[in-house]
């Protein structure tokens, strides 16, 4: 029986190790799980120094991080492409985008999905290719620099890959409802003069916001006074300014084995935002033309969560079974104990069997994986405001105010530089830390506010009561 028993269990450990190890298709470098966690830690780092506007640390690092084709090259490659927007370094920037661009859409290996579907490992084995918001942002940003370098009709099928990427979603009404895609379409048709597509954009942009209760229009078709989407039809911009601001939605694992992965939005520190040129008037910009932080709180689920769900369920079921077969082998063996052979020989042997099969059934629950991939895409802003400059070619003072419940929260005065050429010059500028104090002052002041009606209604009963 011994002999048998560990031909058994030997048979099984064989087994399982064949069932949790694969190898990567094409030329993908390992990292075991552990070393995907560290990767993520310095990734932590290049974020922070990216909100320093520390650029070349978090290059540096991000660099390090794409060195090698790991299954995250593609979520690195993202974060290195949000520092060299705002480094302005348009030229690399482009290139990585038409690189990232081919991963994303051919990259796929057969294997390491497999991997993250089979109940041994987790999530995070397979290729990151991001969430719909995070891909239709990527395709947002893509088609900027191809109305930057001239090349309308390349950016128009970005435009429909963003579009394509947003329909990703569960929630019928959320798909197509990402109105800067709908116009950077416009602002390519306008530029290849065709004006029957640009309409169709325009008309795709007010449908995404009136599907978020924005309405640009009365009943009789006339514009709303205080529209400030209109501006966006400037007749000839050759400026776009995209304004980053608040901090991203991120992403949480929680769960007994963190397989429930919930997408947490970020902290927009604005209400609304104004900008001037040199010694003009504030012009409000638009609101909600490009909310990533509704975007990505706004698809619904994955279907891999309930893959993860039913992974994190076959765990606990071998954990409850292991315990239930542990308690009979202890009852078996301690009543066998006290009965005279050859009866106690056969139940204590039946509850050395409980043991076996418990302790099978044990290694293979501590094998089962259903962690959630905790992978998202750190630099990007909560919003990005979206407004089309008019300017000679030369140097300009742009002040941006932002502004939280009518209080100016923030006051940031930028010089950007508009060269002498024919193309629409992009322009991103950071306010992605700035109005966080007043955020916070307001919401202190909420919480006085409310502790003082609290107390004074306390005052009250009192007074009430003594009477």
């Amino acid at each position: 029986m011994k002999i048998r028993g560990s031909w058994l269990l030997g048979v099984l450990a064989a087994v399982l190790l064949t069932a949790g190890c694969s190898s990567y298709e094409g030329d993908f470098v390992y990292k075991s799980e552990a070393e995907l966690a560290e990767m993520e830690k310095l990734n932590e780092s290049a974020h922070n120094a990216f909100l320093q506007n520390d650029f070349s640390t978090a290059t540096d690092l991000l660099q390090t991080l794409t060195k090698e084709r790991t299954v995250s090259r593609p979520l690195y490659q993202m974060e290195l492409l949000s520092v060299l927007l705002m480094n302005n370094q348009h030229k690399e920037a482009h290139d990585l985008m038409v690189s990232l661009h081919e991963d994303l859409e051919t990259l796929f290996d057969t294997k390491l999905e497999e991997k993250a579907l089979s109940v041994w490992h987790g999530e995070i084995n397979k290729v990151f290719k991001g969430d719909a918001y995070e891909r239709s942002t990527f395709y947002a940003f893509m088609a900027m620099s191809f109305i930057r370098e001239q090349k309308y009709e390349d950016a128009i099928r970005c435009v429909k890959n963003g579009l394509l990427a947003d329909a990703d979603s569960n929630k019928e009404e959320a798909i197509n409802d990402y109105a800067l895609l709908h116009y950077l379409g416009y602002l390519a048709a306008k530029k290849m003069n065709d004006t029957a597509e640009a309409k169709e954009y325009w008309r795709g942009l007010h449908a995404a916001l009136a599907s978020r209760g924005i309405v640009l229009h009365d009943k009789n078709g006339k514009v709303i006074d205080g529209n400030c989407f209109e501006q966006l039809q400037k007749r000839n911009p050759n400026v776009l300014l995209v304004v980053w601001a608040g901090l991203p939605p991120t992403v949480m694992c929680t769960g007994e084995y963190k397989e429930i992965r919930s997408i947490i939005r970020g902290v927009n520190h604005f209400d609304a935002m104004a900008i001037a040129v040199g010694n003009g008037q504030n012009i409000f910009m638009p609101n909600n033309l490009a909310d990533i932080d509704y975007q990505a709180t706004s698809r619904g689920g994955r279907l891999m969560d309930n893959v993860l769900a039913d992974k994190a369920t076959a765990k606990k079921t071998m954990e409850v079974s292991r315990n239930l077969f542990f308690v009979a082998g202890t009852v078996l063996i301690t009543v066998g104990a006290r009965m005279p052979p050859p009866s106690s020989l056969a139940i204590m042997g039946a509850g050395l069997g409980c043991y076996v099969v418990g302790g099978t059934v044990w290694v293979i629950g501590a094998m089962i994986n259903p962690t959630a991939d905790g992978r998202y895409w750190h630099n990007l802003p909560g919003q990005l405001y979206i407004v089309p400059l008019e300017l000679p070619p030369g140097e300009h003072e742009v002040r941006i105010s932002g502004f939280y419940r009518a209080d100016l929260a923030a006051n940031n005065v930028f010089k950007i530089q508009v060269p002498d050429n024919n193309s629409m010059n992009i322009v991103h500028l950071p306010m992605m830390q700035q109005g966080m104090t007043a955020v916070q002052n307001a919401a202190q002041k909420i919480i006085e506010e409310r502790t003082e009606i609290i107390n004074r209604a306390a005052y009250q009963r009192m007074a009430k009561e003594i009477k």
